[in-house]
């Protein structure tokens, strides 16, 4: 079974607030993540830390809410969390402020997952940057690589076996990371 993961438990040092808690057009960042996500009928969770936990509540069903359960650094911690929690799963992980992400970037890599399933993760590749978000991991690539020992996605899908596709739209990778 696949998940969608919207991580929301970033430090947001650069945002200087919790990204996730942002509202655009009166919705948090993090819930129009979810809803955006919620049309393709596969279930949604919310990647928090500990210190979110009381704000997120408000906002979000307190069943999808997945707290950081790891001492892992950065994205990892909620990658490998819900990994943990929901063992054989496959994750698809975005972060809570790409918020131009758009229906054929996800259509494109959700159809590449189904057709192709031999990969350990399935990332979106510009240059030679891989994009770890609005990526798919699988249980069996997790399993199998481990969390990277320097903390970055990056490394992650450099070690396991990734399908690799083409960024037709970079628009959809914007990151609203800073005021």
């Amino acid at each position: 079974m696949l998940l969608f993961l919207v991580l929301c438990g970033g430090e947001s040092r650069r945002m200087g607030r919790d990204k996730g808690l942002i509202l655009k057009e009166g919705t948090p960042w993090a819930l129009h993540m979810g809803r955006k996500l919620e049309r393709f009928g596969i279930p949604v969770v919310y990647s928090i830390n500990r210190t979110q936990e009381t704000a997120y509540r408000t906002v979000l069903p307190p069943e999808q809410l997945i707290v950081d359960a790891l001492d892992l650094p950065g994205p990892q911690n909620g990658l490998f969390s819900v990994h943990q929690l929901y063992a054989g799963n496959d994750i698809f992980l975005l972060a809570c402020d790409m918020l131009d992400l758009d229906d054929p970037t996800i259509t494109t890599i959700l159809y590449c997952y189904k057709k192709e399933n031999d990969f350990d993760f399935y990332a979106y590749e510009e240059g030679s940057w891989l994009q770890p978000f609005c990526g798919i991991y699988t249980a069996r690539g997790l399993d199998r690589v481990g969390a990277s020992p320097d903390g970055r996605l990056q490394t992650l899908l450099r070690t396991g076996k990734t399908r690799r596709l083409p960024v037709i739209n970079p628009a959809a990778f914007n990151n609203y990371n800073t005021p």
